[in-house]
Order: structure tokens, then C-alpha cells, then sequence
């Protein structure tokens, strides 16, 4: 059981930056040691949230229904920039990320249990983009096989398949090349090339609206086949429980920024941007698939021939952005697995374990043929829900009330041990206990939901 009596230690000697923050302090626009703009750091969060799940959303606004879609993606919105917001204004200036901060307030093996979360759902992320490398790159091998007047392949609606070639074939075959990325020792140019996966969602926003308006001006054809409302939300749920989680890496993302009294506003703008094209991604592709049909879809490519040279040219930029932002995952989630254990040197049979774990991982998921969306709702509904939820409200409740339950009386000095809150106050403790419970509440049901639909 964790210790909530361990605290941290109150030496002034300088933060050290594991490996993993190293890596993650990349992600940030800003150049190293320099300080940034708003928006410089408004972009760097919003990019940090955008990125795969466009692939996914539009088919399960199909699915599901716009509006139920909508309600829910606001209610985790909300929800999730309210726990990650009390990330970052209990971090100190001095302090490099995110780990620092919680063992400060709340203990060394808290800071381990964080340190595992984050491992395991970046790793699991990793599981993901494999995934999403395997669904862009097959439909551009279809094309090339019936230019060629092959025909001995699988198409998606056959399942696992191995007397042809198939998307299970394909993994086998990419298995090693994408192994093989695992052996960088420094991913400090991957992560900066991988920025320009902006350009892929940029060029994916294009092409939803073109495929929206194309199926406006036949509106009359299909608006009986459009989904506004289902009790379905299972599926939405657990997907934008992952799209809106930032909450392992926001330390290093708002570390930099030159005002930090704008750090809560920066991080509630980022978040309203994320909606937004969440949203119109997830509408206006809805309304473009209208009329389409496909069977078993992973993604919404899966709704258009692989002859269609727009979507040919999507997945192409999808491919190399993924196949790009690739190794960044594990690199990370195996070197905060192994600052749990170690502290200093890292064994190498231990490392090369971890990758061989997380390459075979993937192959196996791929193999079995499991939808992309589930692993995306589990990663999102339950591998965050200690990240997201219970790390941000125990540690806000340990830094403004201690173990007491008078806020005059408040257990840590505030002065010394965290940054002066000026709005501590604003709220009751019954009431700020309600308001907690209720953001709890989502995240519990959430994961309780996920496994039903799974297990049912």
C-alpha cells in the first residue's frame, strides 16, 4: 500500500531530469533552456492531444450519434482540463516536471505509481500507432497489388486471415524494420520531425471538410441516414478519455513558458482548440461518410476504395508521421519503468527486455486482429485513471487541506512547500469535496462502463 506519510526532501540541491522528462521536454516547441510565448505553448499542448485519434472519431460519431458524441466529448473535456489544470498550479517554478511536484507533496511512491501509469500507457500508445501503421499502410499495398493484377490478398471484412496475404502477413513482414527503430539511443531528431505531423492533420482537416461538403450538396439523399442521438456511449467515452489526456507530460510542456500566471489559461485555450477540432473532425466526417458503407471499419479511411488518390495521399502522410512518432513511445515508457527501479545505472537485459515485451506486444494485438478503437478506450478509460484522476485530486487535497479540515489550518506551509494559491478560499471544503467526487465519479464510470461492454 502507498505511504501517504512520506514527504519529500526540503534540501535545496538542484532537480535532476530523468531520462524520460529529457525525452519528454522535446515534445515542448520551445528550444532548450529557452523560454516561450503563449502560444508557442498553447500549440505544443493542443499538438500533444491531436494527433491518432482523428483517424477514429468520425465513424464512431456515425455510430453513436453526433449529438451524444458532442455531450460527451464536453463532459471529458471539462473534466480532464480540470484535473490537468491542478498539474501545473502546484508546480513550482524550479521544479522540471511533473514528478518533481508529486514527490514533493505527495511521497516517493506516489511518484513511482505516476512513473508506472505514465510507462504503461505510453506503452500501450506505442501498441496503438503500431496498429495505425498496419491500417494506413495496407490499403496503399492494395492499390499497388491490383495495379499489378494481384489478387491473392485479404480484404479487411475476412478477418484473420494467413493462406493470402493479409494485414497479419503485413505485420510479420514490418515486424523487425519497426523493431529495429528501438535501437536509437538519442530521439531528439525523431521528436523533432515528428512536430511535423501537424502537416498530416492540417491536410486530414482538408480532406473532412471536402468529403462534409460534397455530401451537403446531396444533403437530401442522405440526411435520413444521418445518427443525431444514441444511449451508445461507451465507445465515445473511452476514446476522449484518451484524446484529452496530457496529464503525464504538461509539466514539461508548460515549463517554459515565459508567463506563468498565464499557464492555467494557456492550458484551458489548448483544450478548447482540442474540442473544437475533435469536433468538426468528428461532425463534418460523420456527415462525409454518409452514403458509405464498410465493414468492420477501423478508421475512417476504410470507408473510401483504395484507388481514391485524396485518401491515398492521407494515409501516405499518416504513414510516414506515425512510422516517425513510433519509437518516441517506448523510448519513453521504458526508461520510466526503469527510473521506478533503478536510480542510477539501468541494467541492459533489463531494457531489452521491456523491448522485446512492447515489439511482441504489438505484433500479437496486430495478429489477433483487435480493433484499434478498443485498445484506444482502454488506454484512455482505465490505464489513466490513476493518472488522470486520483494523482490530481489527492494531491490538490493534500497541498490545501493536509490532514486537517480547516483551510486556516492548513497542514503545508504554503509558502515553503507549494506556490502560494491565492484562490484557496474561493471554495468551501464541503463543497470543494462535492465538485471532486463528482469529477471522480466520471472517471470511475467511465472505466466501469468500458470493461462491460467488453466483458458482455
Amino acid at each position: 500500500m502507498i505511504n501517504q506519510s512520506e514527504h519529500q526532501d526540503k534540501s535545496t540541491k538542484p532537480h535532476k531530469l530523468h531520462e524520460s522528462s529529457r525525452a519528454m521536454s522535446k515534445l515542448s516547441f520551445a528550444q532548450e533552456g529557452q523560454k516561450q510565448s503563449s502560444l508557442s505553448t498553447i500549440f505544443g499542448i493542443t499538438n500533444s492531444m491531436v494527433g491518432s485519434l482523428c483517424l477514429v472519431i468520425p465513424q464512431v460519431f456515425q455510430q453513436c450519434g453526433i449529438i451524444t458524441c458532442l455531450i460527451v466529448m464536453a463532459i471529458l473535456c471539462l473534466v480532464q482540463y480540470k484535473t490537468c489544470q491542478i498539474m501545473i498550479i502546484h508546480q513550482k517554478e524550479e521544479e522540471l516536471d511533473s514528478e518533481h511536484m508529486i514527490k514533493r507533496l505527495l511521497g516517493k511512491s506516489w511518484t513511482q505509481a505516476f512513473r508506472v501509469t505514465s510507462g504503461t500507457l505510453l506503452f500501450i500508445v506505442g501498441i496503438i500507432y503500431f496498429q495505425l501503421i498496419n491500417l494506413t499502410l495496407y490499403p496503399i499495398l492494395v492499390l499497388i497489388f491490383e495495379k499489378s493484377n494481384y489478387t491473392n490478398y485479404a480484404v479487411p471484412s475476412d478477418g484473420i486471415t494467413f493462406d493470402k496475404f493479409s494485414i497479419q502477413w503485413q505485420a510479420i513482414i514490418i515486424f523487425l524494420p519497426l523493431a529495429s527503430m528501438l535501437l536509437l539511443k538519442d530521439i531528439t531528431k525523431i521528436i523533432k520531425f515528428a512536430h511535423y505531423g501537424v502537416v498530416a492533420i492540417i491536410c486530414y482537416c482538408i480532406f473532412i471538410i471536402y468529403i462534409f461538403s460534397a455530401n451537403m450538396l446531396n444533403i437530401n439523399e442522405f440526411k435520413g441516414d444521418i445518427t443525431w442521438f444514441t444511449w451508445n456511449f461507451i465507445q465515445p467515452a473511452g476514446q476522449f478519455a484518451f484524446g484529452f489526456m496530457v496529464h503525464n507530460s504538461v509539466g514539461q510542456l508548460i515549463k517554459n513558458n515565459a508567463n506563468k500566471s498565464n499557464n492555467s489559461r494557456d492550458l484551458l485555450i489548448s483544450y478548447g482548440i482540442a474540442a473544437v477540432i475533435y469536433g468538426i473532425i468528428g461532425t463534418f466526417g460523420a456527415i462525409g461518410i454518409m452514403g458509405k458503407t464498410a465493414i468492420n471499419p477501423s478508421t475512417i479511411l476504410d470507408f473510401f476504395s483504395s484507388t481514391d488518390y485524396a485518401v491515398l495521399f492521407i494515409e501516405g502522410l499518416f504513414l510516414v508521421h506515425l512510422v516517425a512518432a513510433f519509437p518516441i513511445f517506448p523510448y519513453i515508457s521504458i526508461y520510466q519503468i526503469l527510473e521506478t527501479f533503478y536510480h542510477k545505472e539501468y541494467p541492459q537485459k533489463f531494457q531489452w527486455g521491456l523491448k522485446a515485451v512492447f515489439i511482441c506486444s504489438c505484433l500479437i494485438v496486430q495478429l489477433f486482429n483487435i480493433n484499434v478503437g478498443i485498445v484506444i478506450s482502454f488506454d484512455g478509460a482505465v490505464c489513466g485513471f490513476l493518472l488522470v484522476y486520483i494523482i490530481p485530486i489527492y494531491m490538490h487535497f493534500k497541498c490545501y487541506y493536509g490532514n486537517r479540515t480547516n483551510v486556516g489550518d492548513a497542514f503545508l506551509d504554503h509558502d515553503s512547500d507549494c506556490v502560494k494559491h491565492k484562490n484557496i478560499n474561493y471554495l468551501s471544503l464541503p463543497l470543494r469535496v462535492v465538485i471532486y467526487l463528482i469529477i471522480l465519479s466520471v472517471g470511475i464510470f467511465n472505466m466501469i462502463i468500458f470493461f462491460y461492454d467488453f466483458f458482455k
